[in-house]
């Protein structure tokens, strides 16, 4: 080996030595995707989260209360599933993957109640714990799966249906905004909210369009059902995508502040169109908590602890008046 080699060979050898020493293990990993090998890191218990959705800003708040807990217990926490809410073969997909590849336990936000109860089961009766969050699974709690951690959606349903009945008042005309069929959260505060606008007396111009899985599809049925929204006098959404879909296409036509609009879930847009008034309300949940305490739960039950079948996590409505106040102003960051 030549000197020039040698030099190039210490020089190489130096800069990887101090790139090793800088490094620090990461809480939440992305997974390798569908179908390929999945190694649990070693030394360190390994947690999967799978979400309805990666491309969310929801769901990567869940994942931050994830990782939270993964840093402060030193575990190590995957991150997989379907990029869109709808993938209901995709979501299989990953916790068939999953369930023989050697992890310690599995977190779940089933994308169909129904859907993915066999899976569940499988990954029970094979012997990997499974916590259900967020949405449920046709099963039950302890014997299917751990544990189930959630906001109380009928009751937040209820909460935003009844702050939009106080707006419109009794005979006013309102809409209920769905997001899909088989999301067991959301069909559960459409609920609520639907039995509040007839306990308040509404007159319910519409109640059963869905607005698909993203905000452009929540934006062109809004569009599409523009005539009917504009005899509204108030709408409530039951999701992030709903409430950002029907925003859009309320400022398009420049409809925007002019109908009153309680929507669900923060997200920076939501947040701005709260603050400028073009949004009376949202129903903000914890996501952070609810990752948290997903995490934490399951190694809980790793641990031999006993856990709670039901574990309800905070759910709050913000309004432009409160949304600074130290118990509102977290739930929107």
């Amino acid at each position: 080996m030549g000197r020039s080699s040698r030099t190039w060979l210490s020089a190489a050898l130096l800069l990887a030595l101090t790139a090793l020493g800088c490094s620090k293990p990461a809480a939440s990993v992305d997974a390798q995707p569908a179908g390929g090998a999945v190694a649990p890191a070693a030394g360190k218990r390994t947690i999967v989260m799978i979400p309805k959705a990666t491309q969310s800003a929801f769901w990567n708040t869940v994942r931050r209360g994830g990782e939270k807990a993964a840093q402060e217990f030193d575990i190590e926490l995957l991150w997989k599933g379907p990029s869109r809410e709808n993938d209901r073969a995709g979501q299989k997909q990953v916790v068939q993957q999953f369930t023989n590849a050697g992890v310690a336990g599995m977190l779940l936000a089933p994308t169909d109640s129904r859907a993915l109860a066999a899976e569940v089961r499988s990954a029970t009766a094979k012997g990997l714990p499974v916590l259900i969050f967020d949405s449920a699974v046709e099963g039950e709690a302890g014997k299917d799966y751990i544990s189930f951690v959630a906001t109380d959606n009928t009751a937040a349903g209820r909460l935003g249906g009844k702050h939009l009945m106080d707006l419109v008042g009794k005979g006013g005309k309102t809409i209920l905004f769905r997001h899909m069929e088989g999301h067991e959260s959301t069909t559960k505060r459409e609920d609520g909210a639907l039995e509040e606008m007839k306990t308040g007396g509404a007159e319910i111009l519409s109640h059963d369009r869905y607005t698909g899985d993203s905000a452009a599809a929540a934006q062109e049925t809004a569009l599409n059902m523009i005539d009917v929204i504009r005899e509204a006098d108030g709408i409530f959404a039951s999701n992030q995508t709903a409430s950002e879909g029907l925003l859009l296409a309320l400022r398009k036509r420049n409809l925007a502040g002019k109908i009153k609009f309680i929507a669900f879930d923060a997200s920076p847009l939501l947040v701005e169109a709260l603050r400028n008034g073009e949004i009376d309300a949202i129903v903000v949940q914890d996501p952070v908590n609810m990752g948290y305490q997903s995490v934490k739960l399951m190694l809980d039950h790793l641990d031999g602890k006993p856990v709670d079948p039901l574990v309800v996590t905070d759910v709050k409505l913000a309004t432009k008046a409160n949304m600074d106040d130290p118990a509102i102003k977290p739930l929107l960051e």
